[in-house]
This record gives C-alpha cells, structure tokens and sequence, in this order.
C-alpha cells in the first residue's frame, strides 16, 4: 500500500495492486482469499463504506449465543461425500472447514435427519394429508396431478442441463432457448404446463420459496439457476435441501461473516461515500471521494456492493454502461418472512409428526423443526419451530401470529395454543432481475469484466443466502487470481467454476420430459382431427 500526492486537487490517494469496494459478505471472502494467496507480496485494501446499517437479514436471527472456539474439526469422511452433489453444500462446507465452524447436521448431513415421523401437507382448502415419504414424491396427490407435476419437475432438470451444462452458448437454437426461458415469467411457464390447480400453487409455493419472490415477477431462467446450484428441482420442500436450511438456521452466516472480517481487518478501512469511479491512462481504477477526503487509486477493483448501493456512484461509460447500470439499478429485492414459535414441550413428536409441514394455504407455507448444532452438544430450552410466512404484494406489515396459531391447532391439536414466545422477520433474500434481464446480467457479472474492475462479487444474492454469497465472493477470487497471476492457479481453482451436479443426461430423457397432461390432451385432439379429416377425404373421394 502507497501513498502519493496527485497534482490534481492536491489530494492524498491511496494505492493499491487491488481494492475491494465493500464489506458484504461476497467482498469479504474475495479479500481473504487473494490475503491468503498472496500475503505481504501484494497491497489489498477493503474499502468499507461507512453508512445507514441495513436491515438485519433473517440469518441473525437464530443461533446468536456465543460459543467456544476451540470445536471439534469436521471430519473429512463426513464432509467429503457432501460436496460431490450440491453446489450450495460445497461452499458452506468449505468455508466452515476453513475456520473451523460446525455446522448443524441439517446442512452437513440432510440423510441423518431424516425421520419416521409424518409429515404435514396442506391443502388450498385446509385438509392435510400425512407424508412418510419425501415431498418431492407428491404421494399425496391424485395419480393425474402426480404425473405432471413430476413430468414438470422432470422437464425443468433437462432445461437446467441444457443450460448450465453444455458448451452450445454459441448457437442459435442455445440462444434462443436462453431468450426464452429469461423473458417468460414463471407464471405464464406453470400455466403453459400445468393442468390442475393444485400442481400449479405447489409449483408456485416452491418458487416463492427458492427466489423470495412470486412466480409471476421472476423469469424461468432465473428459477432455473438457483436449482442449478442444489442439484435439482426436486429437492427443495425435504431434508435434501441445503438452501431453505442454510437461510433459516443463520449460524453460518454470523460467524463465517465474524471470522472472514477478522482475517482481513489488518487491510480493512473504512471510507466516506465513493463519488465517481474512472480510469487513468488505461492502466489505473480511480475511485474519488468528496472534496478533501482521499482518493484511492488501484490497478483492478473488486466490486461488492448491493445494487441500490450503485446508484449513488458516477461510472466511466467504458466501466458501466448504462445499460448494465439500468440493470443493477432496477432488480427488485425478494421478500419473504420468517417465524419462530416456542413451546415449553414438544407437542408434535408424541404424535407421531417431525414438525414439517408444507401448505398452500397459508400463512405457514415451509417449516420445520428447530434443529440443533452438530458438535456442540447444545440443548435448546423450548421446543420450536421455524419457517416461512407466504408474503403477497399486497401485504401490509401486520403480525401473523394469531393466523399461525390457528393453523397449527388445526394441524397438531388444542395443544399448540398456547406458545410460551413467537417472532416474526421481515427478510429481504435476494435482488431479482427484471424478465429478460437474467441473460445481460449473467453476462456482465462473469465474462463481462473488463480490464480494471471485475464484477463477481457484486452482491446480488444479498447476504441471507449464505451459500450464494460465498460462491459469489470465490468466483471472484478466481477472476482476479487468472488476471493477477495465471500461474498461481491450482487445479482445484480451475476446476471448482466448472462444479458438476447430480443432474445427468439419458437419450429418451428430454422427450420423455414433454410428455404432460396438457401435451397428452393436445396429442388427442390432434390425432382426432387427422382422422376425422381422413375420413372425410376419404369419403369425398368415393362420391
């Protein structure tokens, strides 16, 4: 780190091989992960920028006492086997390992929790139905609506491989299919396909609860992505899935978040709003901040600041366009509420049910037993519960209490009136792009960089998605690394942007995939035009 004095103004600047604008939490592992690579061999500062403080995301919420440091390291034969088949579980893990923070067994290892408790589904007209199996199997539903919506799921894994695991991004038919999926709402998607109106608010439920967002304001494209990164479409309402766990159980987050800041506070300083960001010579990032304060100078910056934090700040043309800032300027955030309820004893599990409970009814639409830490042997004092609330547009900011109550006397007895505490956050998960925005945005977060500023690590999942978050800052670790010192890079560096999943391709699969109710119904109709059209050349022609 230097220190000159330009002629310009007459004032101080800072200067430095990198900077990264930003202490989210994908800015934080970026700098530690180029402290940790290059050490006292390269100048990296962090730029905090000093402001309003945000709203707490849902992950403060659980999980904030304090605990020892000296836990128990994870074991690598319980890790190892985690990683191979989920993008989200690979980061998490990875990072806990790191600093040696355990993890509950909810996301380390989802097999042993499973249980042979019932769980709870609930209809749109208030009945409930009892599920020994996983939810994903829909063995509650009729044999009809059974079928299309695993045909559905189905045809959405084989979108997701051609997608995000082939080469073919140069062709028409590739580029078309992206157009596609990145302009059509995931509302008009679930009606095109979907026949019955059960299997639409199911699908509808699980794109709330993935994206934070109703299926009618999100592309298909972006749904896809984030089934990309846990494997599948089908595992997002069981035990299977990392990313519902990571976002409510908040741990991980505060004290990943803890440590990382900790490891780079020697090269951490706090600043006063970024004015305007440009070039000099082609060859040096000027970040310039109010009149007397100083100016920081870089040779590639890292930028890791929420959208709405973009708008403040003037970028040269040939740094954001204005059509990329339009972009990050008008991404909505996801909106979502968690709850908490306690109990002085546990209510459920004398009745044989785990504590799980999906509905498209609502207000509960997800939640789940209150699980405990691995390795800590902590006991909770109340039994509890832990969910989703279903958010819509027009929702005002009353209290759900009363509403959950009454849904859960329904669902476990008289008993569940009377809970000793409840909470209830208002949380804001990830910034949604607008429809037919996903393609540009993707674009200029990964292959669009240009020679001084790389954008990986702009925050876009917010920091409630931890997983995201930290495959964001990684990401753009990696970018930097490759343009910094090529020759640095590991072959687990090369090849953990390229991180396979369990999604597998089969030669019938995709037309197979098609088949639905709606198809099949078509396929009659038209076979039944075709010949009664036949019949009636055929017997034109003998008159």
């Amino acid at each position: 780190m230097g220190y000159h004095r330009p002629s310009k103004n007459n004032k101080k600047s800072i200067k430095a091989d990198v900077i990264i604008l930003g202490c989210s939490l994908p800015g934080i592992v970026t700098a530690h992960k180029l402290k940790r690579k290059f050490g006292d061999t390269m100048a990296i500062v962090v730029l905090d920028l000093v402001g309003p403080s945000r709203t707490p995301s849902k992950c403060n919420v659980a999980f904030l006492e304090d605990f020892d440091d000296d836990t128990t390291e994870l074991e690598e034969d319980n890790t190892v086997k985690q990683v191979a088949d989920n993008v989200a579980r690979h980061y998490i893990t990875m990072y806990s390992k790191d600093f040696n923070i355990p993890l509950p067994d909810a996301i380390l290892m989802p097999e042993n929790t499973k249980t042979k408790l019932s769980k709870l589904f609930q209809h749109l007209n208030g009945s409930t139905v009892e599920c020994l199996s996983d939810y994903h199997d829909f063995d509650y539903l009729n044999i009809m609506e059974r079928f299309e919506l695993n045909q559905y799921q189905a045809l959405l894994d084989q979108s997701v491989i051609d997608v995000f695991q082939t080469n073919r991004s140069d062709t028409k038919i590739n580029r078309k299919r992206l157009l596609y999926y990145d302009k059509t709402t995931m509302e008009r998607h679930i009606c095109d396909a979907l026949l019955f109106s059960t299997s639409r608010e199911i699908m509808r439920t699980i794109v709330r609860l993935v994206c934070g967002a109703p299926p009618d304001t999100i592309s298909v494209l972006f749904y896809l992505h984030q089934c990309y990164r846990t494997s599948s479409t089908r595992n997002h309402l069981d035990g299977d899935n990392t990313r519902f766990r990571e976002k409510l159980l908040g741990y991980c987050r505060q004290r990943l978040s803890s440590k990382l800041q900790k490891s780079i506070a020697d090269i951490t300083m706090p600043t006063k709003s970024i004015k305007e960001i440009r070039t000099y010579s082609d060859e040096q990032v000027i970040l310039e901040t109010m009149k007397g304060d100083t100016n920081y100078v870089c040779n590639l910056l890292a930028m890791a600041l929420r959208p709405d934090q973009l708008l403040k700040i003037k970028f040269e043309d040939q740094l954001l366009t204005k059509e990329q800032a339009s972009i990050t300027s008008q991404m909505s955030e996801g909106r979502a509420k968690k709850f908490l309820i306690q109990y002085e004893q546990n209510i459920w599990r004398p009745q044989g049910y785990s504590g799980d409970i999906l509905s498209i009814q609502g207000p509960i639409i997800w939640a789940m037993e209150k699980p405990k830490l691995s390795t800590t042997g902590s006991t909770d004092k109340y039994a509890a519960i832990v969910g989703y609330l279903m958010v819509r547009d027009s929702d005002d900011d009353d209290d759900s209490k009363d509403a959950v109550i009454a849904q859960l006397v329904k669902l476990f007895g008289e008993e569940a009136a009377n809970p000793v505490n409840y909470k209830e956050t208002n949380i804001a998960d990830v910034f949604v792009p607008r429809c037919g925005d996903y393609v540009a945005l993707r674009k200029f977060t990964s292959g669009g960089r240009t020679g001084f500023l790389e954008w990986g690590a702009l925050d876009i999942f917010a920091d409630g998605d931890v997983a995201a978050s930290l495959e964001a800052g990684h990401t753009a670790y990696l970018h930097l690394l490759s343009c910094l010192r090529p020759q640095a890079q590991t072959y687990e560096d090369v090849s953990t942007a390229e991180w396979p999943t369990l999604l597998r391709h089969g030669p019938f699969e995709r037309w197979l995939a098609e088949i639905n109710c709606k198809s099949g119904i078509h396929f009659f109709v038209y076979t039944a035009a075709i010949c009664i059209g036949l019949h009636l050349i055929r017997a034109y022609m003998r008159k």
